[in-house]
C-alpha cells in the first residue's frame, strides 16, 4: 500500500435542497416575494435577490440575519416566512434532473445530510420517490443543533452508519455545506446544476473545499466510480 494512499471510499453522503430536490429556486422565489415589499429603496430589488441566492443553503433565520437591508424583523415574520418557504417547497418541489437515475447507478450506502428539518427533507423525499434509496439515514442540523457549516449533520451522517467521516464522500452545492463537509474531513464533491449563478458558484465551492465540481448529474456515478478505482489503483 502506497504511503499517501487515501481512505477508501465506502458511503455516499448527499445534501438535499439543491442536490436531490430542486427546491432551492423555489425557496429564492419565496423570500424575495416576501422580502421586497420590505425594502426602502425597491430599486434594490435585484441587490436583495442576488443577495439571498449567494445565501442558499444556510438556515433561513441565519439568512435572514444577514441580509443588510435593514428589515428588522419580529418573531411573528420570520415564522410566517420560514412557514411559507416550507409550505411552498414541500407542495412544489422537483427532482434535480438526472439524480433518481444517478443513485440507482452507484452501488454504496447513501445518507442524507441537511439543513432542512427532517420533516421536510422525509417530504420531499417521499413527494419524489428516493427516500427508499437512503435507508432511514437522514439527518437533520435541527436535530444535532449546529447548521452548516459546522461539521456535525455531516458527522451525524458518518455515524449513522459506524464509518469514519473519511470513508465519506460528500456531494453539496453551498458553500456552507461544502465547509461543513469539508471540515467533517470527507472528501467534497460541489454541484452547480441547479445553482443561480452556476459559473460564480463553480469557483465558490472550489474555494471553499470542493476538490471538483460538476454541474450535469448524470457525472455523478462516473466520479464516484473515479474515486472508487483511484483508490483500488
Amino acid at each position: 500500500m502506497k504511503g499517501n494512499m487515501k481512505p477508501a471510499i465506502t458511503h455516499l453522503v448527499c445534501d438535499c435542497d439543491g442536490v436531490l430536490l430542486d427546491s432551492e429556486s423555489i425557496a429564492l422565489r419565496v423570500l424575495h416575494e416576501h422580502l421586497l415589499p420590505l425594502l426602502e429603496n425597491p430599486a434594490n430589488g435585484d441587490k436583495l435577490h442576488r443577495a439571498i441566492a449567494s445565501r442558499l443553503g444556510m438556515f433561513t433565520e441565519l439568512l435572514l440575519d444577514e441580509l443588510e437591508f435593514g428589515f428588522g424583523l419580529n418573531a411573528a415574520q420570520y415564522a410566517d416566512i420560514n412557514t411559507a418557504v416550507g409550505i411552498a417547497c414541500g407542495d412544489e418541489v422537483q427532482l434535480v434532473p438526472g439524480i433518481a437515475e444517478a443513485l440507482q447507478k452507484i452501488d454504496l450506502p447513501k445518507a442524507v445530510a441537511s439543513n432542512s428539518s427532517t420533516d421536510r427533507i422525509v417530504k420531499g423525499l417521499q413527494r419524489c420517490d428516493l427516500l427508499a434509496l437512503f435507508d432511514g439515514h437522514i439527518h437533520s442540523a435541527h436535530d444535532v443543533g449546529r447548521p452548516k457549516p459546522a461539521p456535525h449533520v455531516y458527522l451525524a451522517a458518518a455515524a449513522g452508519y459506524g464509518v469514519a467521516p473519511q470513508h465519506c464522500v460528500a456531494v453539496d452545492d453551498s458553500v456552507t455545506g461544502v465547509r461543513a463537509a469539508s471540515s467533517a474531513g470527507m472528501r467534497v464533491l460541489g454541484f452547480t446544476g441547479v445553482a443561480h449563478d452556476r459559473h460564480g458558484m463553480r469557483q465558490k465551492l472550489l474555494d471553499a473545499g470542493a476538490e471538483l465540481v460538476f454541474e450535469d448529474m448524470q457525472e455523478l456515478p462516473a466520479l464516484i466510480e473515479a474515486l472508487l478505482t483511484e483508490q483500488a489503483a
